[in-house]
């Protein structure tokens, strides 16, 4: 059974999102991200929604990622 850890996508600037899931794998953890994307990208009826600015970066080397065991402590200085 595999460990559940929480991956976190960063922007290295401000104004995109960034995400942050619980998954069993980095592979799981991207599904999910791109699925929550899908749900709201464009559909402004909903509680939340995503634009293209948003999520500009996503998957290159703009945005960071880290990977948080139990109890690790993640932190996000927003500059």
């Amino acid at each position: 059974m595999k460990r559940m850890k929480l991956y976190a996508w960063q922007p290295k600037g401000h104004g995109e999102l960034s995400f942050f899931v619980m998954a069993d794998s980095e592979d799981t953890a991207k599904e999910s991200i791109n699925e929550f994307i899908k749900k709201h990208k464009g559909k402004y009826d909903d509680d939340f929604w995503i634009e293209e600015g948003d999520i500009r970066g996503l998957w290159t080397d703009y945005y960071e990622l880290t990977v948080c065991d139990k109890n690790q402590v993640l932190v996000n200085y927003n500059d």
